[in-house]
């Protein structure tokens, strides 16, 4: 009779150590998930959008009636502005605050509230927006005076009720886009920020923000409120390409930053408007449909909802509005249906 061998027992005791782990691994990240579901399932839904004058500007728009129409035709009511340093402070010292200004009082005359992205990075390319008069190579010159520039503009609207959140800096950490010196993206400044800027309002939350879909804050400040980019559909060097994650994976995600962090989760930048091979300005409706149209943008809602996060916001509103007025009023439309925008 042959002798059978018996099983290799270094392979059985890797697969069985392998087998717990993935099964401690789970067991942990349900715990998690449910603890963060828990938290939010019972809050109110929240649908902001995003809206840039510069971006506006590009389409050729006047980003007044683009601003305003986001509130009157498409009834948003929490919208998040940017204060472009550029556009702020365009001699040294010597402050112009009629943009801002423009759009708080506008929002103030129909209820809605603004988070405000203020510091140096903020909404869309280039997004770094340096005055011209500052040494944007000079990091410590340029961190100096970013904090001169933050204590103006904090001072001047911490008063008005308006002002719902800060949003300090957009996606600060991130140094792989935009034209940004990367010495000047560093967590001590950002640190230094974000101390200044709560010992100046300390009555509302300060929103932190991260580009990446895949990564975890890893480095302070995490703030009151941590919000991270949701896209889909974007183009690659090898074309049109879908990211892979689920809804799941961003519950599990918001669970865990949630859990080490302390602060609030939300999605400061949900995609609803195409993403090319060139800047949307420069595609035609067509080929800009391939990325974004209403059927992916109501797709994109119930992928965000999957999460379990209940604020998101809007990415496209300067798009949409584009298209409107150039005969495709699709979107616009498809955006007016949604809910939760109070």
């Amino acid at each position: 009779m042959k002798e059978t061998k018996s099983p290799n027992p270094k392979l059985h005791w890797i697969v069985k150590t392998i087998l717990i782990t993935l099964g401690v691994f789970i067991a942990i990240s349900f715990i998690f998930m449910m603890r963060f579901w828990l938290l939010n399932h019972s809050k109110q839904e929240k649908i902001g959008v995003s809206f840039s004058q510069v971006q506006a500007e590009r389409y050729g728009s006047n980003w007044r009636n683009n601003y305003t129409a986001i509130m009157d035709e498409l009834g948003f009511r929490h919208i998040r502005i940017a204060a472009y340093w550029d556009r702020l402070e365009p001699q040294q010292g010597v402050y112009d605050f009629s943009q801002t200004d423009y759009m708080v009082n506008e929002a103030q005359k129909r209820g809605a509230k603004l988070t405000m992205v203020i510091g140096q990075k903020s909404l869309r390319v280039p997004e770094c927006y340096y005055p011209t008069w500052l040494d944007k190579n000079n990091s410590e010159v340029v961190h100096t005076e970013s904090l001169k520039m933050l204590e103006t503009v904090v001072n001047r609207y911490k008063n008005n009720p308006t002002i719902e959140k800060w949003q300090l800096e957009n996606e600060f950490l991130l140094k792989s886009f935009g034209n940004c010196p990367a010495q000047n993206l560093n967590s001590k400044d950002y640190q230094s920020e974000y101390n200044l800027v709560k010992s100046l309002d300390n009555s509302r939350p300060i929103v932190i923000t991260q580009s990446n879909q895949n990564g975890f804050p890893v480095r302070l400040p995490y703030g009151n409120i941590f919000g991270f980019s949701m896209y889909r559909w974007v183009w690659s060097p090898f074309g049109y390409y879908r990211y892979p994650q689920t809804g799941l994976y961003f519950w599990w995600k918001a669970a865990i930053i949630n859990l080490y962090t302390r602060a609030d989760i939300k999605i400061h930048e949900l995609q609803a408007e195409a993403w090319g091979k060139v800047g949307n300005e420069n595609l035609t409706p067509q080929e800009s449909f391939q990325t974004m149209n209403p059927k992916i943008l109501y797709e994109n809602i119930e992928y965000a909802r999957q999460s379990q996060i209940k604020d998101f916001d809007l990415w496209g509103s300067e798009w949409w509005y584009h298209l409107k007025q150039n005969g495709y009023p699709a979107m616009w439309d498809a955006v007016k249906t949604l809910p939760s925008k109070n």
